[in-house]
């Protein structure tokens, strides 16, 4: 619905601006619809910034909100998140996407191993969380998260590893 009202202001957008070029200007096509006197153009002018800064406003801010609230529940991939997922996947941009690939975080790291490729269970998810690896003393420290934030980072991780 959204679209289908973002392409009809915007084809009236572009018959208007027809409809001034074929009458020769805008001096044209207020002689046309016999809007020469000053109230007239006043009240067009007035119109004209408030359908403008309107839509200039009210458009991104819809298209925004949208985006935000659809961004939250799902992942690159297509993969529905629940609300733990979605707050494991902020836990995970914020440390762990920095050494780790995993697409649907939008990580890139080169340090850690791709879990996408590797797709670990949880149970290895939360030991490399709890634990860290070399028995936290190699490059991945033990106690990166606990309690109910390492249990939605592992939920994150699970269920979007690979797609």
């Amino acid at each position: 619905m959204l679209a289908g009202g973002f392409l009809a202001f915007w084809a009236i957008v572009g018959l208007t601006i027809f409809f001034v070029a074929m009458r020769g200007g805008p001096r044209g096509a207020r002689a046309t619809l016999y809007l020469d006197s000053r109230p007239a153009r006043r009240v067009l002018g007035v119109l004209f910034v408030v359908l403008y800064v309107g839509f200039g406003v009210a458009v991104p801010t819809l298209v925004l909100a949208a985006n935000g609230n659809h961004r939250a529940k799902v992942a690159t991939g297509g993969v529905q998140l629940t609300a733990a997922e979605a707050h494991g996947r902020s836990l995970f941009a914020a440390k762990c996407a920095t050494c780790h690939t995993l697409a649907a975080a939008n990580a890139v790291g080169r340090v850690g191993p791709n879990l996408d490729l590797l797709r670990p269970p949880a149970v290895i998810v939360q030991s490399a969380i709890s634990q860290g690896r070399a028995r936290g003393n190699g490059q991945m420290p033990a106690m990166l998260y606990d309690g109910k934030d390492a249990q939605d980072v592992v939920a994150f991780v699970t269920a979007v590893a690979g797609h």
